[in-house]
């Protein structure tokens, strides 16, 4: 004999009654460790956005000092491997004697890198050992200078 084939919606469990299962809110306990790890999720990621941007304003101030040295400051942490760590005191303070060492470094190993700003000295342009004169030529020493 042929089973009687069972309605599909007689397959799902029933709900139980009122007060007999799961309870489908969370207890007030429950509620309250929630808004704790909520509050503690944004507190995580505002600690984090902080960090990145002390990180960045540290990493802007030792490329303002390598700037100095450095055509492209950057290069101290790309190509010299500075890490912010290894610039700063424990306190978190940028040490210029650090940072003028690893430049040092650097440059020592790739000269290449070396600002090109440097001063020229004297190139031979503008006025040589001539005083101004306290009053306007005349004419006269005019007309004498050219006859030279």
């Amino acid at each position: 004999m042929a089973e009687p084939v069972a309605d599909q919606n007689s397959a799902l469990p029933e709900s139980p009654p009122d007060g007999l299962g799961e309870a489908t809110e969370p207890t007030n306990g429950n509620r309250e460790a929630a808004k704790y790890r909520t509050k503690l999720r944004e507190a995580e990621a505002k600690l984090e956005a902080a960090e990145k941007r002390v990180h960045s304003l540290l990493r802007s101030q030792v490329e303002s000092l390598a700037a100095k040295e450095l055509s492209i400051p950057s290069d101290l942490f790309d190509f010299g491997k500075a890490s912010i760590d290894d610039l700063t005191d424990p306190e978190g303070n940028v040490m210029p004697d650090a940072v003028d060492a690893a430049i040092k470094a650097l440059l020592a190993k790739r000269p290449g890198l070396r600002n090109g700003s440097a001063p020229w000295g004297d190139v031979g342009g503008g006025r040589r050992g001539v005083s101004v004169p306290d009053s306007p030529p005349t004419m006269l020493e005019a007309l004498k200078f050219t006859r030279r």
